[in-house]
């Protein structure tokens, strides 16, 4: 069995002095041919004289949970978890998960013992629950979860009874701390297949329970560009994610937004009124910006129709109808538009975070937490935008290179620091939803993929650049002209893109300062 020496060295020192039994991931993945970094084992002695005699050896043992109490002894990133059992192999795997992580092997012969024949159903590809399903799922409904994770990892059918089960005891996860079921969810979304472990997920009914917004976009029919619909648009862009949590979480959440924008091109006239709760024409709600100047006129609206609250119309265009028409009609072959879904997705995903705990398991703000998560979601599509005209073949590229440092500065500024790691999460998502369903044409992607290269080097220029700032000649004039408080930080940061997004280096000289400072004074003025 491929373990530590430190683990083989305890298992050798615990075996001396009473039965030890090395049982779920660690023999499971021995029979798979798989490597195990962690080691299960149980011991038919209380786990206080076991703890005696691991610091007599000279080891330090910790005692993890409370209901069920382990000892755990860690080195070098690895472990080995220790459990006291009665001394019935068969009435200890019984009360394990599933049958394939309840085949024991005896550490002194190397003997597996497999009391409910889980050896049988690893190579039928069987997952079944030990005993009685449910009897399983309501100890710990977490099994729920690691049901979905072990049937992708290990491409293993579920048992019919087991499956179940766990489709009638999902809302008993509602008891279950946060932080646990979002460990789990985070193992799921970060399998090989991250896909498939959603789509389970939603076999069982689980995101109808506990991720509506996500459950809704089945269906959802997205405009002629593209070729699946929301749903399947969403599982390919989680699909062509790196196994990075958050950009599996940002894959998963970018699209929320689009069923509550969903709408279909139309015309609406009639007397635009104000009202307590915004503006107004007959029965159908307009939203849209500088609407008080037509507060009274007639009107003729080219908007678009919400699909599902279809009392309210987003204006495209409005003007002024002398004709006093009233109506309301739809564009005959409309588009459908999803205007402003990355910020509603945005909202979304903030309410759904609030659900959970990723933020135990995703990064600190500043390096992939949740803020960066909803940042990546609401900002997905400015790349698309702001380089609409170079993705069609038509951008000036004399002026490429400024523009894309202007770019990937904006990206990579969080108004601390430079963050190049976050420019770079920012163009893989950019990536995969790019190629999550739309038609394209080999010359679009070529362009794409040269465009997306670029924005990568110029991200390492950009941060190069930045690095390289000196302030000494900023500080004396800072000094000389008595600039301080808010002033100093908004000249400073105004320099300091100025510096960064210039393609030609520019020494920082009391001239070129002079020459800002005037310039940044004359902005001032005009705002």
């Amino acid at each position: 069995m491929d373990m530590d020496s430190f683990q083989e060295e305890i298992i050798e020192k615990i075996s001396a002095i009473a039965p030890f039994y090395i049982v779920g991931g660690t023999v499971r993945d021995q029979l798979l041919n798989r490597s195990s970094k962690d080691v299960d084992g149980i011991i038919p002695m209380d786990l206080d004289e076991v703890e005696k005699y691991l610091l007599e050896w000279g080891y330090h043992p910790l005692k993890i949970g409370a209901k069920h109490q382990t000892l755990s002894v860690f080195r070098r990133g690895e472990r080995i978890d220790i459990n006291s059992f009665g001394g019935d192999l068969k009435v200890d795997a019984l009360r394990r998960d599933f049958t394939i992580n309840a085949i024991f092997q005896d550490a002194r012969t190397g003997e597996l013992i497999d009391p409910l024949q889980g050896r049988k159903d690893l190579e039928n590809k069987l997952l079944r629950a030990c005993g009685n399903p449910r009897e399983r799922f309501m100890e710990d409904p977490v099994r729920i979860l690691r049901l979905v994770r072990f049937s992708v990892q290990y491409g293993m059918e579920i048992e019919e009874e087991t499956f179940r089960a766990a489709q009638s005891l999902l809302a008993e996860l509602r008891s279950v701390a946060s932080e646990r079921t979002s460990e789990e969810l985070s193992r799921i979304l970060t399998l090989d297949d991250p896909a498939a472990g959603i789509r389970l997920l939603d076999e069982l009914g689980y995101l109808t329970l506990f991720l509506p917004e996500l459950a809704r976009l089945q269906g959802l029919a997205q405009n002629r560009y593209h070729t699946k619909d929301a749903w399947e648009h969403t599982l390919q862009v989680l699909a062509n994610t790196p196994s990075q949590l958050i950009l599996r979480l940002a894959g998963l959440f970018h699209d929320l937004g689009k069923w509550e924008v969903a709408s279909r091109e139309c015309y609406v006239w009639g007397k635009c009124c104000a009202e307590d709760h915004g503006y107004y024409i007959g029965e159908f709600q307009i939203l849209g910006r500088q609407l008080h100047r037509y507060h009274g006129d007639y009107v003729e609206v080219h908007g678009t129709r919400l699909d599902h609250y279809p009392q309210i119309i987003q204006v495209k265009r409005i003007r002024r109808d002398p004709s006093c028409r009233r109506g309301f009609e739809w564009v005959r072959d409309g588009k459908r538009h999803f205007l402003g879904h990355e910020k509603e997705s945005g909202r979304l995903a903030r309410r759904i975070l609030s659900r959970f705990r990723f933020s135990m398991v995703l990064g600190k703000e500043g390096e992939g937490g949740e803020k960066d998560l909803v940042w990546l979601v609401e900002n997905h599509m400015s790349g698309t935008l702001n380089f609409l005209s170079e993705l069609r073949g038509e951008g000036n590229t004399m002026l490429l290179n400024h523009k894309m440092r202007g770019f990937v500065w904006e990206k990579g500024w969080d108004g601390r620091s430079y963050r190049l790691e976050r420019v770079y999460q920012f163009l893989e998502l950019w990536r995969a939803d790019f190629y999550g369903g739309k038609k394209r044409e080999p010359r679009e992607e070529k362009i794409f993929n040269e465009l997306l290269g670029k924005l990568q080097d110029t991200s390492c220029a950009v941060q190069k650049r930045h690095q390289e700032l000196v302030w000494d000649e900023l500080e004396k004039f800072a000094q000389e002209h008595k600039i301080k408080g808010r002033e100093w930080g908004d000249f400073k940061e105004s320099l300091r893109r100025a510096l960064v997004v210039s393609v030609d280096w520019i020494p920082l000289t009391m001239e070129f300062l002079e020459k800002e400072y005037k310039h940044f004074k004359g902005k001032e003025k005009r705002y």
